[in-house]
């Protein structure tokens, strides 16, 4: 090996190094915005989206006002109850179904009525006229990826536990949001009466 041949093999050697030091490099660099975005990582397995997905929506609904919670009428629970005994998938398509019609009720109560709305279409919506703040409207967010998960994708596992989580946290929201509804319904008073023709 010559001068020319052994100086050639210890760039080649530099050049295959400063790839990997180059990541470590800007990844150390970066490691606070890294932090930041990590929690944001959707991971796809299964169920295993499910339930990151539930965790995420139960931290925050903790950060959410705390409000006397209502107690479901006994026909209610027998419902749900039943709904998961049956199916899960079930259950939480029901809530869910629930919650979309109290944040459309929500939506309209002020001012805002949308043609066939969709729970993202009015969580974006009333989030753009800041009449929900960024924590209702990840949990809602969250709440909406759960029920097309259990909705659309057969070969995810939902869970009995699953779908008793999924309810306590969109209670917590339905009743915010009728609670809200009927606070802004309040606000506009009454109705003029039309003049009779």
């Amino acid at each position: 090996m010559d001068s020319y041949q052994f100086s050639a093999s210890i760039i080649q050697s530099i050049v295959s190094l400063a790839w990997p030091a180059a990541f470590v490099a800007a990844a150390w660099m970066f490691r606070d915005k890294i932090n930041e975005l990590l929690p944001l990582l959707r991971l796809k397995y299964k169920d295993l989206d499910l339930s990151f997905r539930l965790d995420e929506a139960e931290q925050e609904a903790q950060a959410l006002p705390a409000a006397e919670p209502l107690e479901p009428t006994p026909e209610e629970t027998n419902k749900f109850a039943h709904l998961v005994r049956i199916s899960p998938r079930a259950a939480i398509m029901d809530r869910r179904l629930e919650l979309e019609d109290a944040l459309i009720n929500f939506a309209r109560s002020v001012g805002i009525d949308l043609r066939n709305p969709s729970l993202l279409q009015v969580t974006r919506e009333l989030r753009k006229h800041q009449l929900i703040d960024k924590t209702t409207s990840a949990l809602l967010d969250d709440l909406r990826a759960i029920g097309n998960v259990a909705a659309h994708n057969a070969t995810a596992d939902v869970s009995e536990h699953d779908a008793e989580r999924f309810r306590v946290l969109a209670d917590k929201l339905i009743q915010q949001l009728r609670i809200s509804a009927a606070a802004a319904e309040m606000n506009r008073g009454p109705m003029p009466l039309a003049p009779n023709a």
